[in-house]
């Protein structure tokens, strides 16, 4: 699903463009290919990058070409609903000549999936297995050394969050024909005749069409991932106001928060587990000048159309870039737990941090 991609910046994701002192891509790039315009947006050089997509992995700022890390979900979801363990592994790992089974997803590192997605994964009890040779991550051209590092530690926050388990196997499952299938199989001759004469019922009575319609089996995703939507109750969008400069401001989702977010809806038990930086207001001190909304990247907070400071936490990111800016010191970054932060359940409005509760 990655193949032949080319790493994308996504500007209007990167908090360094609304004032945060953020690094983590470039500290992650095996290559150092990530530098920073006038601006703070990153900048990729083509020539030096391997396109590993290990920035993917840290940041909302990096995409693939070919697929973004919500449609890397939505693809492994499909395998999913097959009835399929979801295999993943990397290119690195396949040689020439070998053609991986369907429900095998190659990678150009396992690194380029971020933490989030394997909680979502997991919240949703999807069957997934890594399927990969750590010895050749010791001298991988993509991601060297950095790549292992990176996506063991993520899966090991995600386990830590869900209380689930990635399975890891050395083999890849190859693609086998179903006419090969069935001529392999020496010792199951009767389970393949059986399997011959459902079929030709399934064919006679209509039922084949039903059990293997694609169109249907992306229906019943789709209901299953608005559902899941819904029950967020996620405000996204504009909002305008005439105490803002330019009379209106943007609240967008980060897509990382986005799944840590759905895993949440689909499995709350992990409230608990999941730990996020958020920024707190001291009420107190806060003037409501509205400079933190002039800054936050995501729109966690806006002005109301009264001019009042309006926060939601679940879009927080914890950049940091309201804390720099407040003229009043009315802002600092705390850890919290999304048991903190959403304690009635995934539909019900966040719970403002008040600074003082954690001085």
């Amino acid at each position: 699903i990655l193949a032949a991609m080319k790493v994308l910046t996504i500007p209007e994701h990167c908090t360094r463009t609304h004032g945060a002192n953020c690094t983590r891509c470039q500290l992650a790039c095996p290559a150092k290919a990530i530098s920073f315009d006038e601006a703070g947006a990153p900048v990729i050089d083509r020539d030096a990058c391997t396109k590993c997509g290990v920035c993917m992995g840290v940041c909302d700022a990096f995409s693939s070409s070919s697929a973004t890390a919500l449609r890397l979900y939505d693809h492994l979801r499909k395998v999913a609903m097959r009835g399929e363990i979801v295999y993943l592994t990397c290119e690195e790992n396949v040689f020439p000549g070998f053609e991986p089974a369907k429900n095998v997803t190659v990678l150009p590192c396992l690194a380029c999936v971020p933490p989030e997605l394997w909680t979502l994964l997991l919240a949703q009890n999807v069957p997934v297995c890594v399927a990969c040779d750590l010895k050749y991550c010791e001298d991988c051209p993509r991601a060297a050394q950095i790549g292992e590092l990176l996506f063991t530690k993520a899966i090991e926050i995600a386990e830590a969050q869900t209380g689930e388990n990635v399975h890891f196997d050395r083999e890849i499952p190859e693609y086998v024909s179903p006419v090969e299938a069935v001529v392999d199989d020496e010792f199951d001759r009767r389970a393949a005749f059986d399997s011959v004469k459902d079929d030709a019922f399934d064919i006679i009575s209509g039922r084949r069409r039903l059990k293997q319609s694609d169109t249907l089996k992306e229906a019943y995703r789709k209901k299953e991932r608005e559902r899941m939507r819904e029950a967020l109750n996620l405000s996204e969008g504009e909002y305008l106001s005439d105490a803002l400069e330019k009379g209106r401001a943007t609240r967008v989702m980060p897509p990382r928060r986005r799944m840590l977010l759905e895993a949440y809806a689909a499995k709350p038990d992990i409230a608990e587990n999941v730990e996020v930086a958020v920024s707190a207001t001291d009420h107190d001190a806060c003037v409501e000048c509205l400079d933190c909304v002039a800054r936050c990247a995501s729109g966690a907070r806006i002005a109301t159309k009264e001019g009042h400071l309006e926060y939601d936490a679940r879009y927080c990111v914890g950049c940091g870039a309201c804390e720099a800016v407040c003229p009043r010191n009315a802002i600092a970054l705390v850890e919290a737990t999304f048991a903190d932060l959403l304690p009635e359940g995934p539909g019900k409005p966040a719970i403002e941090p008040n600074l003082a509760d954690y001085e």
